[in-house]
């Protein structure tokens, strides 16, 4: 499956996919709260990061929803950097929550990222760029809601190209960690059930703490490029 997220285009005022489009709506129709449902004004994040020079992968459930985000996602510098990751082009920060630009460190999902990354950050000694090159999240669904609240099968099309991705990079032997929501991924495949995850998924810190035994070290030296 090619990259549907080519498609996407920053004059929409609906970020869906067409493809996902009946999809979201019959999701949206279905869900009586109102914190479960897609917010169609966001920009999607199936994934952050670029898949070919990340070391380490976190597979997620979906993009939360914040107050900043309604901000962020008008700001053209930060709007720019989401469009270019879903197009896969090369940027300075692949990993663009990490980047230290007032537009981007302002955002929710720097806010987000940063608070469960900077001990792990600390422990591999990588500087923003280089821990933003090799950083890559994979969500399960690419479409923000405050609250998940998603059941463990397929909601749209576009979530395929997702799934192959994580696929791709086991194929790659990259360490690739299950941050939350085991039967969601299990249910895409059976392969991805048996990842290591962390501790505790409600709060996704990649910290010592929140990992088995040699998990940590093992996440830290893959960082590092001194995984074999």
């Amino acid at each position: 499956m090619t990259n549907p997220w080519q498609e996407l285009r920053s004059s929409d005022e609906s970020y869906i996919l067409e493809m996902d489009r009946e999809a979201i709506r019959r999701h949206n129709d279905s869900v009586s709260d109102a914190k479960k449902k897609v917010i169609v004004a966001s920009i999607p994040e199936p994934f952050i990061g670029n898949p070919k020079s990340a070391r380490l992968v976190l597979l997620g459930l979906n993009p939360g929803h914040s107050p900043e985000d309604e901000k962020s996602h008008r700001n053209p510098e930060f709007q720019n950097a989401m469009f270019l990751n879903l197009r896969q082009k090369l940027e300075e920060y692949p990993f663009y929550p990490l980047n230290p630009k007032p537009a981007f460190r302002e955002s929710g999902a720097a806010k987000w990222w940063l608070k469960r990354t900077c001990k792990l950050q600390i422990e591999s000694g990588l500087d923003d760029q280089m821990f933003a090159e090799r950083l890559l999240v994979i969500e399960w669904f690419p479409y923000h809601s405050q609250r998940s609240g998603l059941a463990p099968k397929r909601v749209c099309a576009s979530q395929e190209y997702s799934f192959q991705l994580a696929r791709q990079m086991l194929q790659e032997k990259k360490l690739v960690v299950r941050m939350r929501s085991e039967k969601h991924w299990t249910e895409a495949h059976r392969q991805f059930g048996e990842l290591p995850s962390l501790k505790n998924p409600q709060c996704g810190h990649v910290t010592r703490g929140n990992t088995e035994e040699r998990l940590f070290e093992k996440i830290v030296k893959a960082l590092k490029g001194t995984d074999n």
